[in-house]
């Protein structure tokens, strides 16, 4: 029985050591790299998203399936006050995009990074390079 209380003892104080040392190497490391993180100025200040109406429509294959997107365009502040016909324009295209799609072609992770690059450079093409990104923000397929 001395034996066990002993031995509780023990693995708390060690626990308290532990908990201490770690605690201490976690606050230095986050000091040390506060200072080294660098802001992209390309990415500060001047650039909005403008959210794009929820676009639906059948997919290529299969006959029967259906997909919604929701995305936003991130674009100069400069561009963005007279975004609407481009936004317009943006939303037939990705449309047009969306139709030739197969529901295989956007399946798993590989695909969804496929079809986001396609539908940036669709983007960047369409805005001729007004339009940075595209981020998208729900993608259904049923």
């Amino acid at each position: 029985m001395i034996l066990t209380a002993l031995a509780a003892a023990a693995g708390t104080l060690w626990g308290f050591r532990v908990v201490g040392t770690v605690e201490s190497t976690v606050m230095k490391r986050m000091e040390a790299a506060t200072p080294d993180l660098a802001v992209n100025p390309q990415m500060t200040g001047t650039l909005v998203m403008k959210k794009l109406p929820p676009i639906v429509t059948n997919l290529a294959a299969p006959a029967n399936t259906w997909v919604r997107l929701e995305a936003a365009l991130l674009l100069e502040q400069k561009a963005a006050l007279g975004a609407d016909p481009l936004v317009g324009a943006i939303t037939e295209d990705i449309l047009g995009f969306l139709r030739s799609v197969t529901a295989q072609q956007m399946e798993g992770a590989a695909g969804l990074r496929n079809l986001r690059e396609d539908l940036t450079e669709r983007v960047a093409i369409r805005s001729k390079g007004v339009v940075r990104d595209i981020v998208i923000e729900t993608l259904v397929v049923q």
